[in-house]
């Protein structure tokens, strides 16, 4: 899902075409044809995940005849019962003479993804994607190959314990019985003890900023539709507004800075966890350097939360800039060049 938003972003700086974004969280599955089509005559570029297209061509809201370019980012995906596979299983493959099928360009960094035999894996590819595998023909580019690897070990000190910050328990009081906060609320409790309070508190910020909302907002709604007997509209309505509210009151706050000692290594407001990666990081890049930081997390709150800490001036240093990249999947990573 945040691959989609991370993408149209992309490609709306460098394309001079309109275009729009759908995922599943927007509610796209109450919309029918005429919606779609409304789209489709607006826009030369539509960006979304695979299973949004899938349904579209399931419900011929879509036809294959429309599409001119199909592109599949992470291709390699496209195996099995994989919305990539069904949709040229079901209908790229259905499609009449060559000529109305949509061209086909699949990007990854590898065919195979498991511990198969890579020539197979690789023809299964081609073979089902219509495709031939090309890459870089420059053997100079070799020499970027990592031919050894060096681990080094870094041990920090026992974690504290979970706790409930001023903000957790004023966030759980108000809004503990709307449950697409819930996830945002565990995460907060739980990151005390891995990130410390600082970044805690912090996912509040990402949780409640306006694309967050717009999704949690639709989510919503379709919870409410989805229920085999629904209660009454003003359930929906409260459930909405208490969202409404909940980014107000976060919009209205103000946020201590994180804090770390360089002199003795320790904050008050980050786990020893962090201060340990803040250590190695701001030790590598206290000078101009051309070395390369990518970061491996397990949620995308935390790979966000910790590229903002590190765009922190108390935190990181003048030589360290800082990107992200989620997916809408369950790992995320955050960048430093």
């Amino acid at each position: 899902m945040q691959l989609v938003f991370q993408q149209h972003a992309v490609l709306k700086a460098n394309l001079d075409q309109p275009m729009d974004l759908f995922c599943g969280d927007m509610g796209v599955d109450l919309w029918n044809k005429k919606k779609w089509q409304g789209h489709l005559s607006k826009n030369m570029v539509i960006v979304c995940t695979a299973e949004v297209l899938r349904q579209c061509l399931h419900h011929s809201f879509v036809t294959m005849e429309q599409i001119n370019l199909l592109i599949f980012d992470e291709a390699h995906h496209a195996k099995k019962d994989h919305s990539y596979a069904r949709i040229i299983k079901d209908f790229y493959a259905q499609q009449g003479p060559d000529e109305l099928r949509p061209k086909i360009f699949g990007m990854t960094a590898s065919p195979v993804d498991a511990r198969v035999d890579v020539r197979k894996a690789a023809a299964e590819l081609e073979a089902l994607l219509h495709c031939q595998i090309s890459t870089a023909a420059d053997s100079s580019l070799l020499q970027y190959t990592v031919t050894s690897k060096q681990e080094l070990l870094v041990k920090y000190a026992p974690l504290g314990p979970r706790l409930e910050t001023p903000l957790y328990t004023q966030m759980r009081e108000r809004f503990k019985s709307n449950l697409v906060l819930r996830k945002p609320l565990i995460f907060s409790f739980e990151a005390t003890k891995f990130l410390g309070s600082w970044c805690a508190d912090k996912v509040w910020e990402f949780c409640m900023d306006d694309d967050e909302v717009k999704q949690l907002l639709a989510k919503t709604e379709r919870k409410y539709h989805a229920t085999k007997i629904q209660g009454p509209l003003e359930i929906l309505e409260k459930q909405k507004t208490q969202i409404v509210e909940a980014q107000a009151f976060v919009k209205s706050l103000a946020f201590d800075p994180p804090h770390f000692d360089p002199l003795s290594s320790t904050s008050s407001n980050l786990s020893t966890k962090v201060v340990e990666l803040i250590k190695i990081l701001r030790d590598r890049f206290q000078r101009p350097t051309e070395d390369k930081v990518i970061v491996f997390v397990e949620q995308r709150y935390t790979a966000r939360i910790l590229a903002k800490l590190f765009q922190h001036p108390n935190i990181g240093t003048k030589h360290l800039h800082v990107g992200t990249l989620v997916s809408n999947k369950l790992s995320a990573q955050f960048e430093l060049v």
